[in-house]
């Protein structure tokens, strides 16, 4: 099974008579009679469904993205239910990765909300987070790893932001990242911050210029181009290599043994600071699969934050309805009974001894939004859907866990004090109000 892309939530209904949400799947353990050939396409499908759900609420103000309406074929204005979701689900998230691109390695601090497995170790005093980086703060490079990236623009948002990281790794089904590739390579927009090759990409076709044939390695299908601004595009057009960005095609079951080399293969370095995301990916994996890959970088990164967005609650009446309904349509979540709760989302990363873990639901972000930013969004359309909201937001949750392992060399545990203080500094994201 390949990595499902970072689907926004299920289409919830638009009356409130059926409680339940139409759910998307994104990647899952199959019905007895359907075929792997036909999980993967139901996989695939999903993240059409996504990016329209995002669009929609671009295009009512919700957002802001200039990237996404080139991935949508055929608009459609969702719900507002659908639409105040996708803009909480965003906007948390967002506010996470950006700190976490901007954080420094000021403090020591110490985590009053995240529960940790040994207080102690993650900081001394309780210095406050600095709002602007310190002139004399060392610069430290870092890295995004999005697991199951679909549609998402996220590295191109941040680039016009001016904020950038080192490498800002995509992985997700070879087929969608053929797609997504095709999309960046012909649209202005994207070339223009990512560099632009003499590749074109078809979808079923692959045509290219004479430059583009004389540098291709005819082993690889690769064409290969330098300069500064260039992109490179490999594996016979579904993947892209940038000087800061890769989107790379690959199965998440096999990350150990066919992800990461593709990572490393492209400057991926375990010493620099790591996000990980996890955009309702994870909950579609078997546990084993998933805890492998959270096995894996706690093992292997000097310092990582690990952000998970996905469902919980699978077993009070609404959960079990839920699960249900996704039953009747051969759509499973493995990993909800593995992680059903808040304390267990948080104990998924705890007891393979990473520092400290938190989990919300998307009820507790929804109302540690700014006044002002509330004020704003039920200005953009009616909503009178607070009870179904407030109990479709309880069965979402936003988990994150922090980890720097312990450095072999007596000199380097100065190092890894930083690395954790700006890995705390990542995520005092709730604190907005």
């Amino acid at each position: 099974m390949s990595g499902a892309g970072n689907r926004s939530p299920p289409n919830w209904p638009e009356s409130s008579q059926q409680r339940v949400p139409q759910q998307r799947a994104l990647s899952f353990s199959p019905g007895l009679h359907q075929s792997s050939a036909a999980r993967d396409d139901v996989i695939k499908g999903t993240d059409d469904d996504a990016i329209i759900s995002k669009l929609s609420a671009v295009d009512l103000g919700y957002l802001d993205d200039p990237f996404v309406k080139y991935f949508v074929k055929r608009p459609s204005r969702r719900p507002p239910l659908i639409n105040r979701g996708s803009y909480l689900r965003t906007v948390s998230l967002d506010a996470m990765m950006e700190q976490f691109i901007k954080s420094t390695i000021e403090g020591p601090l110490k985590d009053t909300n995240a529960s940790t497995t040994n207080a102690s170790t993650v900081a001394a005093s309780t210095a406050t987070v600095p709002s602007t980086p310190s002139p004399t703060a060392p610069a430290i490079n870092r890295q995004i790893v999005s697991l199951g990236c679909g549609s998402d623009t996220r590295y191109f948002k941040f680039k016009t932001k001016g904020l950038s990281v080192y490498k800002y790794f995509e992985i997700d089904f070879q087929e969608s990242t053929a797609k997504k590739a095709a999309v960046i390579k012909k649209n202005k927009s994207f070339t223009d911050i990512i560099g632009d090759p003499d590749l074109k990409l078809g979808k079923e076709q692959r045509f290219f210029t004479w430059e583009s044939i004389r540098s291709m390695n005819p082993k690889t299908n690769d064409c290969t181009h330098s300069g500064p601004n260039a992109m490179n595009a490999g594996q016979g057009g579904t993947e892209l290599y940038s000087k800061d960005y890769c989107l790379l095609s690959g199965d998440l079951r096999e990350f150990e043994h066919s992800i990461v080399p593709k990572l490393k293969a492209q400057g991926f370095d375990t010493s620099l600071p790591t996000l990980f995301l996890s955009e309702c990916v994870l909950i579609y994996l078997q546990p084993k699969d998933s805890d492998a890959i959270v096995d894996w970088v706690g093992n292997n990164m000097d310092a990582s934050l690990f952000v998970v967005y996905e469902q919980i609650n699978p077993t009070d009446p609404f959960g079990a309805m839920m699960l249900r309904n996704l039953k009747a349509r051969q759509i499973e979540l493995p990993g909800i009974h593995a992680y059903p709760s808040l304390k267990s989302q948080e104990e998924r990363f705890l007891a393979r001894g990473w520092l400290a873990a938190k989990a919300v639901n998307m009820n507790t972000l929804h109302n540690s939004l700014p006044d002002d930013d509330m004020k704003r969004i039920s200005s953009l359309e009616i909503f009178d859907e607070i009870e179904e909201w407030q109990l479709l937001a309880d069965h979402y949750c936003v988990a994150w866990a922090y980890h720097a392992k312990a450095l072999s060399q007596p000199d380097m545990e100065h190092r890894r004090e930083q690395l954790i203080t700006l890995l705390f500094n990542s995520v005092r994201f709730t604190d907005r109000k």
